[in-house]
């Protein structure tokens, strides 16, 4: 299926011409849980939500919903979240979105910036518009999904009669259709501004790396991260609903038989989540040593998926499933990929020590490796690139990158750069390299290396060594402020059930000093746990972990 011909970010226009191509095809499946731990299934056609999706389009319009007005949106995979979502791109409104787990009084703060008009959420994203100032709290256009919540309207108080001939929502392709907010686990959270025509490029570049062109199927996605229900629905498949309560369980949290339970029900064939999130899948589907046949397309992102996992769930995937590491950042959906396919044939791609390898650029982005620079980048050229093997600051350009940051001229000057072109770049804030085959190693943020007294160290480089070692679950290396200098310190989180040790200690000091970029470390600390981002669970909150260290060296 061609998608978004006009390059405007018109989801309801799919759904309308799935619905009267094959109109019972399945489009959401909600599972329920029954009692003995089954699972019952409702099924939505496409017939069904293409009639739900006209029918509250209609009813938003009617609120004042409509073309350009900014709608703070927070509501969990559902037949209702897609019904409202569909609707709101019918209609051609700014959707913002911002993930809870950046604080809640800091989604108030970051939302009062750029002026919601309109809020569509569950209950408890309502009750926390009205505690934490997320939205107006007076506000005539609110709309709940999942329930009831005073002076909200519900989806059914919005449903009337659909039009025969649905018109396009009256927006270009260069009109803002999505604010994405940044995790803010390098900063404030940052609103990258996504047009429409930007936002047709993620979901293109998303079949791709999902694996739609390669199966002649329906494509039945797992939505294991809200944000990207669209996925499946933008190529006419089907959004199966995972069992997982979004609003209180991390992806940490969740119960993997469940989930597995719920793919080998659902024949699903593609998922998206966080590692954490399928560290719990494999961990459950070897436990009960039930493979997931129908599986064969896992995509991991928001922190690397090392070898170890690729390999454990590879064993419990479909005949020819992979499982692929993407990386890029909000602002750059996605931007590159490694599969599981080439790391357990290449050694080299375990190699430890030079960081993560995150594989090559997807179809349409590039991403270079230019010198290192403090402050702004004005300007950027083809010849800026450093030749392989060579470290530098990365940056990513393509149709799907974000060209600027909503109402924030000062994150857009910080954060952009331009080429010979006019072509927007992103920088993306991480260190890294190309080898000789043209694949993108990472080896940290430029702002988290530990600026010693022998140099800068890049904590990816030593974190490889340390997490290769069998008893080491992860570590992080960080830097305890020593005069001008800092000392770089390597805190480490074991497997369950190891014990720390001297000899361990003395083991994992061995490893950091055999290689020239970390043997300089001076002291091993062991933890209980390192703090992890909420979002991901995954990426390792660097400021929280070096107080922690220099509580710790105070102590000793």
């Amino acid at each position: 299926m061609t998608l978004f011909d006009d390059g405007i970010f018109n989801l309801a226009s799919v759904v309308r011409r799935v619905a009267l191509e094959a109109p019972e095809r399945v489009a959401v499946i909600e599972p329920r849980r029954e009692r003995g731990g089954r699972f019952s299934y409702r099924r939505y056609t496409y017939a069904q939500l293409s009639r739900e999706v006209e029918s509250v389009a209609v009813g938003l319009r009617e609120l004042g919903i409509a073309e350009g007005t900014r709608v703070h949106y927070m509501a969990p995979p559902s037949f209702e979240a897609a019904v409202i979502g569909a609707a709101l791109t019918r209609v051609g409104v700014t959707m913002l979105l911002i993930d809870p787990s950046v604080g809640y009084r800091n989604v108030g703060e970051r939302l009062r910036r750029v002026g919601p008009e309109a809020m569509v959420g569950i209950p408890l994203a309502h009750a926390g518009r009205m505690l934490f100032g997320w939205g107006p709290r007076l506000l005539r256009r609110a709309v709940v999904v999942g329930g009831r919540f005073p002076g909200a309207h519900t989806l059914a108080s919005l449903r009337r009669e659909p039009p025969s001939e649905p018109l396009p929502p009256a927006v270009t392709p260069e009109d803002t259709a999505a604010v994405l907010y940044t995790t803010g686990s390098t900063g404030p959270a940052k609103p990258a501004e996504y047009l429409h025509s930007t936002y047709c490029a993620v979901h293109r570049v998303a079949h791709h790396s999902w694996g739609f062109a390669e199966r002649d199927e329906v494509p039945v996605d797992l939505v294991a991260f809200p944000a990207f229900m669209s996925i499946a629905l933008s190529a006419g498949g089907t959004a199966v609903v995972p069992p997982i309560d979004f609003a209180r369980q991390g992806p940490a949290d969740v119960d993997g038989s469940a989930i597995a339970q719920v793919i080998r029900d659902c024949r699903v064939r593609s998922l998206f989540a966080s590692p954490a999130l399928l560290e719990r899948l494999a961990e459950a589907a070897h436990r009960e040593d039930r493979p997931m046949s129908s599986l064969v397309r896992v995509i991991g992102g928001g922190a690397p998926v090392f070898p170890p996992l690729m390999a454990r769930l590879v064993e419990v995937m479909g005949e020819g499933g992979q499982v692929c590491s993407n990386y890029g950042a909000t602002e750059a959906l996605p931007s590159t990929e490694l599969s599981s396919k080439e790391v357990l044939a290449d050694e080299a791609l375990r190699t430890v020590g030079q960081g993560i390898c995150v594989g090559r650029a997807l179809p349409g982005v590039t991403v270079r490796v230019v010198p290192l620079r403090q402050g702004e980048l004005s300007s950027t050229r083809a010849a800026d690139e450093l030749p392989p093997m060579e470290t530098g600051e990365l940056i990513v350009s393509g149709p799907n990158v974000s060209p600027r940051y909503f109402q924030d001229p000062a994150s857009t000057a910080k954060n952009k750069t331009y080429d010979e072109q006019g072509a927007t770049w992103h920088r993306l804030g991480d260190v890294g390299m190309k080898d000789a085959a043209g694949r993108l190693w990472v080896m940290g943020r430029a702002g988290h290396g530990v600026r010693s007294r022998h140099g800068l160290l890049l904590p990816m480089r030593a974190e490889s060594l340390l997490d290769s070692h069998p008893q080491v679950r992860r570590s992080g290396l960080v830097g305890v402020p020593d005069g001008e200098h800092q000392r770089p310190i390597a805190c480490v989180e074991l497997r369950p059930g190891v014990t720390p040790s001297a000899e361990l200690e003395g083991e994992l000091l061995a490893l950091l000093r055999g290689q020239a970029h970390s043997q300089h470390v001076e002291q091993v600390l062991f933890s209980p746990g390192l703090p992890v981002d909420p979002r991901h669970n995954a990426k390792i909150e660097r400021p929280r972990l070096a107080a922690w260290a220099q509580e710790q060296l105070g102590r000793r």
